[in-house]
């Protein structure tokens, strides 16, 4: 890594007892050297970083569709479910495509593919940075003069950043589908109702809100779990590591989607 954010990291140190904060500040560091390990020219060569990205957008995009695919579909149609049966009392029924960009596009999308996202794949990247820490596997890039963040983090961020945004667009998808089947089993709503009611409610102040999320979850992830990663001394402390990144990373996210919520919404 490089020293160019370790004042960022000593910040962290000079608060007692702060954890959350001193966290804020070692990952604000790691995020400082991904960004310089991004632009600078290293070691590890690009058809290495095109093959690492391809790996890790395969493992945390690919392989989750069925499970993201199930589960958006069966939030759509609670959703869906739900509005039709409960809306029609309060004399709103007209407002179900505005309630399914919100909660759907808005809010369930990112936030439920950034957590099957910090499951699957967080989990496994700090297990694997961790499993390379112990083995001085990290420590022997260094001395070939490879940066372990342009070799690592790097492409992970990118890869799962990239997955999350590919897997919130699919959910999305499916869940309007499932809402869709839903919608036409229940009260008979024609295909092009639905869909123009959906379509009317969706502005491109949503889609760049719910990419926005989901890019800001991809970086949580990527980021905490290497953190967590590297942050692993000895062999016990592997298992510890993966607890911590997925902890770590559904915290923040929430927390990132509170104010970002927050920011949209209200301000």
């Amino acid at each position: 890594m490089i020293g160019g954010a370790s004042f960022i990291r000593t910040l962290g140190t000079k608060v007692p007892g702060a954890w959350l904060w001193r966290m804020l500040m070692s990952i604000s560091g790691l995020l400082f050297d991904t960004i310089y390990a991004a632009v600078r020219k290293g070691r590890s060569s690009n058809l290495s970083l095109t093959t690492q990205v391809n790996r890790q957008m395969l493992y945390t995009g690919v392989e989750a569709f069925w499970l993201v695919g199930i589960i958006a579909f069966l939030c759509g149609s609670a959703i869906v479910l739900q509005a039709m049966l409960n809306m029609p009392k309060l004399g709103v029924s007209e407002y179900f495509g505005k309630i399914l960009v919100i909660v759907v596009v808005g809010e369930l999308g990112p936030f439920i593919t950034s957590l099957v996202v910090v499951g699957r794949s967080g989990s496994a990247l700090a297990t694997y940075i961790a499993t390379m820490r112990i083995n001085k596997e990290v420590d022997a890039l260094e001395v070939m003069g490879i940066d372990p963040v342009q070799f690592l983090v790097l492409p992970a961020v990118v890869g799962i950043v990239g997955s999350i945004i590919c897997l919130n667009v699919y959910f999305i998808t499916i869940a309007i589908f499932g809402g869709l089947i839903v919608a036409k089993f229940t009260v008979d709503i024609p295909l092009g109702i639905f869909l123009g009611k959906v379509l009317d409610a969706l502005t491109f102040k949503d889609v760049f809100f719910t990419i926005l999320k989901s890019t800001v979850f991809g970086f949580i992830v990527a980021l905490v779990s290497s953190h967590c990663g590297f942050n692993a001394r000895n062999i016990r402390m592997v298992p510890v590591a993966a607890i911590q990144a997925v902890v770590g990373a559904m915290f923040l996210t929430i927390l990132f989607n509170l104010f970002l919520s927050f920011g949209y919404y209200v301000l």
